[in-house]
């Protein structure tokens, strides 16, 4: 799961610290990965044991690039 980062400044800084501290308390866990696209940042939070990289984010991008369209990809 990734959402905008709650640490990000912007107009919807307590949204994004509550929506947070809600994830938290309902089961995940924050990666500490954090990803910029069109301008936010997006932390990855996820349930469970074990550690989630940059590289396990890398590897996800790239499996779901093999289904989009070249002109969908911004970055």
């Amino acid at each position: 799961m990734s959402y905008c980062s709650p640490t990000q400044v912007c107009e919807e800084s307590k949204h994004r610290k509550f929506y947070h501290t809600f994830c938290l308390r309902n089961g995940l866990r924050d990666t500490n990965v954090y990803h910029t696209y069109n301008n936010i940042t997006m932390t990855i939070m996820m349930r469970g044991e074990g550690t989630f990289t940059m590289k396990d984010w890398d590897d996800i991008i790239h499996e779901l690039q093999q289904f989009w369209w070249p002109d969908d990809i911004n970055e």
